[in-house]
């Protein structure tokens, strides 16, 4: 057996679920920054660090490149995809649109121990932000995910994948510094209060405001010029929908 160098995890030579630590190797890493954006991947070195046949490492490559994380050339050499502005943008349009609605499903559908959880990552939350970044971003993660839960397990993995995504953006554009989310620890709060009080419209528009304003800071940090149409335009659908259930 083999440690992985970067990641400490033992590689099993032939093992099959070669592909599998490999792929989650390579997507922790694009995902944390530790691999940037344009940088070249090679089947060869990868292959040779975990001690494994190309095989493992060509089918993980084509499970990062279906999420959208490499691009994988003719030779095979891959590169990891460039930060655009208009993912960002179609990111928080799936998400503004997707999460409030599986908000507003699950809320009724809260149990007891899932309200007291939403109360407990609020306070991890405010808690990691004392301990930077990346610790902040798991448990704001955590959160986010939470309010989700009871939509149904196909729709839970892609709003998994956009709020992971969107996470490797903010890592490298939101300021470290804290500013903006001191109101967001407050929504933090109000949002699980009115999961507890079962108010499913109030709720949904709160997320919509509370996840548009993330999304839009980012894109102004990335590209001032931008117009972000789609974006808005999910909005203004998703404040709608949430104001029918809650006029």
């Amino acid at each position: 057996m083999q440690e992985n160098a970067v990641t400490g995890r033992l590689v099993v030579p032939g093992a099959r679920d070669a592909t599998d630590v490999i792929h989650a190797d390579l997507r922790g890493r694009i995902l944390s920054g530790d691999v940037s954006a344009g940088a070249e991947l090679s089947q060869a070195r990868i292959a040779k660090d975990h001690r494994v046949s190309r095989g493992p490492v060509r089918e993980a490559f084509r499970l990062l490149q279906r999420e959208g994380l490499i691009e994988v050339e003719v030779n095979q050499r891959a590169r990891v995809t460039d930060l655009s502005v208009d993912e960002v943008e179609h990111l928080y349009a799936m998400r503004v649109s997707n999460e409030t609605l599986a908000l507003g499903l699950s809320v009724p559908r809260f149990s007891a121990a899932d309200l007291d959880e939403l109360d407990r990552l609020v306070d991890a939350v405010a808690t990691a932000e004392a301990q930077g970044f990346d610790a902040w971003e798991d448990q704001h993660h955590r959160f986010h995910m939470r309010l989700v839960a009871h939509v149904g397990e196909r729709m839970l993995r892609s709003m998994t994948q956009w709020a992971e995504h969107t996470g490797r953006y903010r890592k490298i554009y939101v300021s470290r510094d804290g500013s903006g989310r001191t109101l967001g620890a407050r929504e933090h709060a109000e949002l699980a209060r009115l999961c507890r009080e079962r108010d499913a419209g109030a709720a949904s528009m709160l997320l919509a405001r509370h996840l548009s304003r993330a999304g839009l800071a980012l894109i102004a940090s990335m590209d001032p010029a931008h117009e972000p149409a789609l974006l808005r335009a999910a909005i203004r659908q998703a404040l709608a929908a949430a104001e029918r259930t809650n006029p």
